[in-house]
């Protein structure tokens, strides 16, 4: 799988950016170039504001699909912070504000003969102010539930199957409101715009519930081994069954079904610690955290499984930056141990330096595979301890702007790339760092997994 030119992937990446712009206020131009005359400022505002609220609801359903063709331009963490972040502005900015801005009055009494188009009355009648009330109700709940997810008394496979109901419950209630109630609808061309963007939600929902586990299901994996890494960790090991495994690059990662069928909903993304050399076989580190995690250890091998992948652009084939330097944190040393195996591999490795926090000694992850790596290529590995024994010999404390600075300040200087993966406080506490050491933002690759 050859890698994307930083270049093209910009290009590419903008290019997204732009289309997904343009499709956000596709009914709003289109409405404005329509339907005339306009209404008073506040109303223009309002109607403004469902039309792009409710557009952009419809595209949040593209952004979580995991499309490759989205995600291996623009980056999954950027399409999984993009949904969230529409999400909140959609709800509480656009959608759930923009009813309290009309200031037409309402009713048949208010109807000119003369304005065929509703430009002095609201449009609103009996169905469509029922729908339009319900889709705002539950589109409260659900912006409730999504911000505060983590204090839910639900298992997150259920909160995630409550929040899919929810969204597809405000997308048809709003659906007909829009058709019904909205003064721009009234224009075909509008109406058939809302239609083609709620198909598009629609494809989306039966990709990712039907097609996709369909194509999982032709290509199974079964657990080879799963054992102990470190502390609370564990190795797993999966190998295809019936095919030639994965095409990935290193630094990638992949969403795992384990111990279930393809279309189950139960799923979570690792990243994949083994390099794409080793033919075959995937290797994941996976500490004991979540619901699913704590549990990772009763896994029983041989047991089915499922990899829907590869995803994620922590990817370093192609750059042209004379070193690496890797900031991780615990569990997020895996994709690191990917690069760092495949870069060793080359005939030419270049320098690179990886800064490995935990809070334990006992939590380091592959010890031994690191001091190989660093006899036989050209890798410093800087161990960094929270909360070290008596007997421990090397830096101690957190991740912070010092130790990064201490270690990081000629890398930085001579032009490295950095990569970065680990715990949200720790990345930005690097990323604070990094800026002030005069590291560029186009030099520093980041992973986050948020995206449950």
């Amino acid at each position: 799988m050859a890698a994307m030119h930083p270049v093209l992937r910009k290009i590419k990446r903008q290019a997204a950016i732009g289309l997904l712009a343009v499709g956000v206020i596709l009914p709003l131009m289109l409405g404005w170039l329509l339907v005339g005359p306009i209404r008073p400022w506040t109303d223009e505002i309002a109607g403004a504001a469902a039309l792009i609220g409710f557009a952009a609801l419809l595209w949040s359903f593209v952004l979580s699909g995991r499309f490759r063709a989205i995600t291996d331009v623009v980056g999954m963490d950027r399409t999984m912070r993009w949904h969230q972040a529409t999400g909140l502005a959609v709800s509480l900015l656009l959608l759930l504000g923009h009813p309290f801005l009309y200031t037409l009055p309402d009713g048949p009494a208010f109807m000119r003969p003369d304005d065929l188009t509703h430009a002095h009355v609201l449009g609103l009648g009996g169905a469509s102010i029922v729908t339009g009330v319900l889709a705002w109700l539950l589109l409260g709940l659900l912006t409730l539930t999504a911000i505060g997810r983590d204090q839910l008394p639900f298992r997150y496979e259920a909160w995630r199957a409550g929040h899919g109901a929810l969204a597809i419950s405000v997308v048809l209630l709003g659906l007909h409101h829009a058709l019904s109630a909205g003064r721009y609808s009234a224009s075909p061309v509008v109406a058939g715009t809302w239609l083609l963007l709620a198909d598009m939600a629609a494809a989306t929902l039966l990709w990712v519930w039907l097609i996709r586990p369909i194509g999982l299901a032709r290509r199974p994996w079964r657990i080879a081994s799963l054992r102990p890494a470190a502390l609370r960790t564990w190795e797993l090991v999966l190998e295809p069954v019936g095919h030639d495994g994965l095409r990935f690059q290193a630094g990638q990662f992949a969403w795992l079904k384990l111990d279930r069928a393809p279309f189950a909903r139960r799923e979570h993304p690792f990243s994949i610690a083994s390099p794409p050399s080793e033919a075959g076989r995937l290797r994941f580190l996976i500490k004991e955290a979540g619901d699913f995690t704590r549990s990772i250890g009763a896994l029983p091998p041989g047991a089915r499984a499922f990899v829907d992948g590869p995803h994620g652009h922590l990817v370093v084939d192609d750059r042209p930056e004379p070193g690496l330097a890797f900031l991780c944190g615990g569990v997020g040393v895996a994709p690191a141990l990917a690069i760092l195996c495949e870069e060793a591999r080359r005939p030419n490795p270049r320098p690179m330096l990886l800064v490995y926090g935990n809070r334990l000694a006992g939590q380091i992850l592959a010890r031994e595979e690191l001091e190989r790596l660093c006899a036989a290529s050209r890798l410093e590995v800087v161990h960094v301890i929270g909360e070290p024994s008596p007997d421990w010999i090397g830096e101690t404390g957190q991740l912070d702007t010092a130790v990064i600075a201490r270690h990081c300040e000629v890398a930085a200087r001579e032009g490295w790339l950095f990569v970065l993966c680990g715990p949200p406080p720790m990345l930005r506490e690097a990323r604070r760092t990094l800026r002030a050491l005069g590291v560029s933002r186009k030099r520093i690759l980041e992973e986050r997994f948020t995206y449950g």
